[in-house]
């Protein structure tokens, strides 16, 4: 067998069938599936049982309640085969996605890590990722970090190489939300990675009780990727354009989420953070705002926030008298 399929579980008796269907009309069928349910509570495990009737190459394993990364984790542990293709327990492939990963390996041997691009699927509407890597791009991705796209990768659209969890270490247990883009980052530090601009991944924002990211939540920074900053010193400090992606993303979020001027906790927790942040790599302006005291900090960040706002209407404004000019409209003023 070629991939090991790992597809962790809780609580998707409604979507798990659709994303099994998905595996199994697969035009490359050299796989193995690896269901690791997560404590569910629903008719979830019954479900994949009534799959494994049928196909004897799904494996069904029950553990308790640990979050998404043990149960990753879990089922890495458990695969048999050199590739993991992750699926979330609620998103869906087409079928030429594992027959398109192969080639992909076969192209582009040096990598860890291969990528296809995905799509959101809301409401009965599909929104496809623009990356910004130009389109139909194939390839290795040089200087990931220093080049202006999207997040390339998402849990339902990559395979990797089991051996590079060697280096890397396995899903951050203690990281709740943005937990695959610190295995991304992880992998991409250390190993070549490929993407592919053809989307081959669905991922369903509509399932039951998906954990995603949403500006409208207030999730608890301690189970955020930007808590765990510590974990990127050596890092943050050896490539000065790995710092000034990570530590911009990182102070933008603790900026956007209100973390740095919000609760008592929330400043507490986004105090630990900035010891690790390398100034010296991003914009002069986050000086200001974090090295200084807060209530300054707070005046700094109001005043960038309003000068930016301030430019996004007047380009708006000055487009639309471009737009609005176009029939002549001012030419014999």
């Amino acid at each position: 067998m070629f991939f090991s399929i790992v597809i962790p579980l809780y609580n998707k008796e409604k979507s798990i069938g659709n994303t099994l269907k998905s595996v199994f009309n697969q035009t490359f069928t050299d796989f193995e599936v690896i269901v690791v349910n997560d404590g569910s509570t629903d008719n979830s495990a019954n479900v994949v049982t009534e799959f494994a009737k049928q196909d004897r190459r799904i494996r069904l394993v029950n553990k308790p309640n640990g979050g998404v990364c043990s149960a990753r984790n879990r089922g890495i542990q458990e695969a048999k085969h050199d590739y993991i293709a992750l699926l979330d327990g609620d998103d869906i492939w087409d079928n030429t996605f594992l027959d398109t990963q192969t080639k992909l390996i076969t192209d582009f041997p040096l990598a860890n890590l291969w990528g296809v691009n995905y799509a959101f699927v809301k409401g009965g509407k599909t929104q496809v990722c623009q990356q910004g890597m130009g389109n139909g791009f194939c390839g290795y991705v040089e200087n990931y970090f220093g080049t202006s796209h999207n997040d390339l990768f998402c849990s339902s659209s990559v395979v990797i190489r089991k051996t590079i969890f060697e280096k890397t270490g396995l899903f951050d247990e203690r990281i709740r939300y943005s937990e695959d883009l610190d295995m991304w980052y992880r992998i991409i530090l250390h190993s070549k990675v490929v993407f592919y601009d053809n989307v081959l991944a669905f991922y369903n924002q509509n399932a039951e009780n998906r954990v995603a990211y949403d500006l409208q939540i207030h999730y608890d920074l301690t189970k955020y990727l930007p808590y765990y900053t510590f974990k990127y010193d050596n890092d943050i400090q050896a490539n000065k354009v790995f710092a000034n992606y990570f530590c911009t993303r990182t102070v933008n979020t603790l900026l956007r989420e209100n973390y740095w001027f919000g609760t008592e906790k929330d400043q507490t927790d986004a105090d630990t953070i900035i010891p690790h942040i390398r100034f010296d790599a991003i914009h002069p302006k986050y000086r200001w705002i974090f090295l200084t005291p807060r209530w300054f900090g707070w005046l700094v960040y109001q005043t960038v926030t309003m000068k930016k706002q301030l430019s996004t209407s007047i380009s708006k404004y000055a487009k639309s008298l471009i737009r609005f000019n176009r029939g002549g409209v001012f030419a014999n003023i």
